[in-house]
């Protein structure tokens, strides 16, 4: 299967996300997450999990308001691996969700795709690179794979999106798409590529939140 990026508007309403929010932040199983690889060295408060295991019986209602659209624009195979609401505070930098979301699903253990759903209108956005690997931290990417000739980017766009990332990233790095956080839109991406959140403290903007999943199928 093809796992193509995708931004799906008004793929939510604002009652169903009212709703989801709700139910997610009153889950038992929250996370607080920092970052160790900030300026100096110093460890950042990077935002909160709030983790709900989707195929529990108390979290019908989510599937309620998800599995049908998820079925309809996915296909019926899609598996929910772990699914969340992340409060974000520190702009992540470029990786992969290859390994991310616990042991993969017996019935379904091949990843596919990521998916944000902002919670809130924000300037922000997530962008997704054409580049993958199955290793989370791109450097080992880097390290075995040959740069571009140039710069994938030049230094205006370096400095709207990506200030908070080396520029010499995009000698190995080319944009695929560009996602604005928007409420109740869907970006879906594969869960191998690189992406990266922009420098939303740049732009006077504290924290955002959204839905996240992250998927797999049974076979690709």
């Amino acid at each position: 299967m093809n796992i193509d990026s995708r931004i799906i508007e008004n793929f939510l309403s604002d009652d169903e996300l009212d709703m989801l929010e709700k139910h997610f932040l009153a889950t038992d199983d929250k996370h607080e997450n920092y970052n160790p690889h900030g300026k100096n060295g110093e460890i950042i408060f990077s935002g909160t999990y709030y983790i709900i295991r989707y195929y529990e019986e108390k979290n019908k209602l989510v599937r309620d308001i998800l599995q049908s659209k998820l079925e309809k624009e996915f296909g019926p195979d899609l598996k929910v691996q772990q699914i969340h609401v992340f409060d974000c505070f520190d702009p992540y930098n470029v990786h992969s969700d290859i390994d991310s979301g616990g042991p993969p699903l017996p019935e379904a253990p091949f990843p596919a795709w990521t998916l944000i759903i902002p919670l809130f209108d924000v300037d922000s956005h997530t962008i997704t690179f054409n580049e993958g690997s199955k290793i989370k931290q791109p450097s080992f990417y880097i390290q075995e794979t040959e740069p571009y000739s140039t710069h994938s980017i030049d230094n205006q766009t370096h400095q709207k999106y990506f200030s908070h990332i080396p520029y010499d990233f995009f000698q190995w790095l080319t944009v695929d798409k560009i996602f604005p956080w928007k409420r109740g839109s869907l970006f879906a991406a594969d869960r191998y590529k690189f992406h990266t959140s922009d420098n939303f403290l740049a732009n006077g903007v504290s924290n955002k939140r959204a839905i996240i999943a992250w998927t797999s199928l049974p076979n690709t």
